[in-house]
């Protein structure tokens, strides 16, 4: 495996803002030699990372996420059936931590049932299908709200999330790589993840089958940190040594 050193993630930095970058521009900025900068872009292409252009670098299209609404329809019958047996996992009167994501909608929904919880989240959805029902009490992050997914993220964000502890945390992950571990495509998204991953009790990941092996961007934690991995479908081999066998629930 080859690993990200400090100006490889500097020019993913960089890439997460614009997209794409010249040789030249990345050499200029980081004060290295072009053939430097072609060298770690060489690496980061080989993990499916970034894709190399003619004088640079892009992202890959695979990475750039669709808007919010789209991603609730894609694997939607699996991410129901995740959402729903996660959901069935949860007492009442837990203290949980959602995060925003499609799967994370799904399973605020399965919750309506449920009884005085208390709810940490950076989701507005989630906030609203929680909030004044069934004794729940919901923290809501502040920071900026962005207008793709009504989500907020930001540093006000993060130093929310760091003032809860919580029995489970349920999170999504846009990427569940062999060797790279949990992976998302937005660095505001990994650092809200990052904040409150040490401070829940069990760490519960669900996600579809579909990001498994898939190329992220910016790395939120291994996969040896995750206690539970809810999915759809067995993930290959390589991935289940990681996570190991135990820790791994099939939603059916």
């Amino acid at each position: 495996m080859i690993k990200q050193s400090k100006r490889q993630l500097e020019i993913m930095r960089v890439l997460q803002v614009r997209k794409s970058c010249s040789v030249i521009e990345l050499a200029t900025q980081l004060d290295v030699s072009d053939e430097t900068i072609r060298r770690d872009i060489r690496q980061l292409a080989t993990t499916g990372a970034v894709e190399k252009i003619h004088g640079g670098v892009m992202l890959p299209h695979s990475s750039l996420e669709p808007p919010f609404l789209s991603r609730l329809q894609d694997q939607r019958d699996e991410k129901l059936k995740i959402a729903k047996y996660t959901a069935n996992m949860i007492e009442d009167g837990e203290t949980i931590l959602i995060d925003n994501g499609s799967t994370s909608c799904y399973f605020a929904k399965e919750l309506i049932s449920h009884r005085n919880l208390t709810v940490i989240t950076n989701s507005t959805e989630v906030a609203r299908e929680l909030c004044s029902r069934n004794y729940n009490r919901v923290f809501m992050a502040g920071g900026e709200i962005r207008s793709d997914d009504s989500a907020a993220y930001g540093p006000t964000a993060v130093e929310f999330a760091r003032q809860f502890t919580t029995q489970k945390a349920i999170i999504s992950m846009g990427a569940i790589h062999a060797n790279q571990g949990c992976l998302d495509f937005d660095l505001a998204e990994a650092e809200f993840k990052r904040a409150v991953i040490p401070q829940t009790a069990q760490l519960i990941v669900a996600v579809d089958h579909s990001k498994f092996n898939r190329p992220g961007v910016v790395k939120v934690c291994d996969l040896d940190r995750i206690d539970l991995l809810v999915t759809d479908k067995m993930p290959p081999p390589e991935i289940v040594d990681r996570i190991g066998s135990d820790k791994i629930r099939i939603a059916e």
